[in-house]
């Protein structure tokens, strides 16, 4: 019998911000994206588990592809571009009347400030995990176990929704079931083909 509903945030309730905020830097730039981008999620990386500062990571990124921003500005111009997909967070605030449900998802603290400023999380879910809380980040098991033991809840009594195929497959090889999600549109038929009832 499934207990909790664990949700992946951008791809799923929220758009990504990152990837047309870096290709519109670079533009104005006249900076090269593949090899920018590369190392920005390298460094991106890091800052999700932790180990060093979403800020850093526009300090070292400037040095190496000489341009002079203040670190700050660009998060939060970049956060700016976070787009809340409503009909997810209904869906996420509807489970709660019959399920406990949660978010797991990869940031920097520098980065995920601006997300509860921004939108409220209260009314859709019970508990929560930011990467850069617990210094690990998706694919790694470490998060989800956190979150299962927080709800006392057995990995077959779980579902995780995300629109990383890495990160549905690790959550499968520690037994949780998953929705690998393509289309918003399909969510309810694939919760329902996990045995959730809406």
């Amino acid at each position: 019998m499934i207990k909790l509903i664990i949700f992946d945030f951008s791809g799923v309730c929220f758009n990504g911000e990152e990837e047309p905020y870096i290709k519109q830097f670079c533009k104005k730039r006249s900076i090269d994206f593949e090899e920018f981008s590369k190392k920005y999620y390298e460094l991106a990386c890091k800052a999700e588990k932790d180990e060093l500062s979403g800020k850093r990571v526009w300090n070292i990124l400037s040095k190496e592809f000489e341009f002079k921003e203040d670190p700050d500005k660009i998060i939060k111009e970049m956060m700016k571009g976070k787009i809340k997909y409503q009909d997810m967070l209904d869906l996420a605030g509807k489970l709660r009347s019959n399920y406990k449900t949660a978010y797991y998802t990869n940031y920097s603290k520098d980065y995920w400030i601006y997300i509860p400023k921004r939108f409220n999380l209260k009314p859709y879910f019970d508990f929560g995990i930011v990467s850069y809380q617990v210094k690990s980040r998706k694919p790694e098991a470490k998060g989800f176990h956190i979150i299962l033991d927080h709800f006392y809840a057995k990995p077959k009594e779980a579902v995780f929704i995300d629109d990383s195929e890495k990160n549905v497959k690790a959550a499968a090889k520690i037994g949780i079931n998953t929705i690998h999600l393509t289309d918003r549109k399909r969510i309810k038929e694939e919760l329902k083909s996990k045995g959730v009832s809406i």
